[in-house]
């Protein structure tokens, strides 16, 4: 009778330790399927991480490339050349820093062109996807003021100009060259106390030619 209990417990304790065993096989098997899973991810994304980063970095170099030709063809007066190549560029490499630059120059070199509607629209792409801390902001918004003059919205050009002195400091260099500007259009515009208050800003801090123009449009105006 007690060997008969002995064997039952032996056998109970056998099952219990096979049973343990399998659980713990099959927690191994889950938990090694779940970390090579985890490992499988992990390598996947620092993959496509090292992509991305050399894809960048060869469409940044390609993107130079061909915008220092494109500015070849404009220094060289290539005008046709180089607003073709300016605009594929800005299409191929839009998120790339020479995409973005070329729709200011696409601007110029279509005012050059003598089309100020194109030039018009390239210039307010430039400034809408760059941003006013762009390094052309300022420079692409006198490019817009320059395109409203030639399609005769003078009105619209005068304020465009005064909007952008506000945003300048004004010992800046361009503060009072755009001050005058807004002022001249604003003449051409017939709104000539406008004018003159501008003029008569200019007046009171310009020196050199500008001091001569602006004494001269001043005198014209009265």
């Amino acid at each position: 009778m007690t060997s008969t209990k002995r064997v039952k417990k032996k056998r109970l304790k056998e099952d219990q330790l096979v049973t343990v065993t399998v659980k713990a096989s099959q927690f191994v098997q889950q938990y090694f399927t779940q970390v090579v899973a985890g490992i499988v991810v992990l390598v996947v994304a620092v993959g496509a991480v090292l992509v991305t980063s050399y894809v960048r970095k060869n469409a940044a170099r390609d993107s130079d490339k061909e915008f220092a030709l494109a500015m070849s063809q404009y220094n060289m007066r290539d005008l046709a050349t180089a607003a073709t190549s300016f605009t594929r560029i800005a299409d191929k490499y839009g998120s790339q820093n020479a995409g973005e630059v070329s729709r200011y120059f696409l601007g110029k070199t279509l005012l050059a062109q003598g089309k100020p509607e194109d030039a018009l629209q390239a210039f307010d792409q430039y400034i809408s996807k760059a941003g006013n801390g762009a390094p052309f902001a300022a420079a692409a918004v006198i490019g817009k003021a320059s395109c409203m003059e030639a399609l005769h919205n003078y009105l619209g050009a005068a304020d465009v100009l005064e909007r952008l002195s506000q945003s300048l400091d004004p010992e800046d260099p361009r503060y009072l060259e755009v001050l005058y500007e807004a002022g001249r259009n604003y003449e051409k515009a017939g709104s000539k106390d406008k004018a003159s208050e501008l003029y008569g800003v200019v007046a009171a801090k310009a020196t050199g030619p500008l001091k001569d123009r602006v004494t001269v449009s001043l005198s014209l105006l009265r």
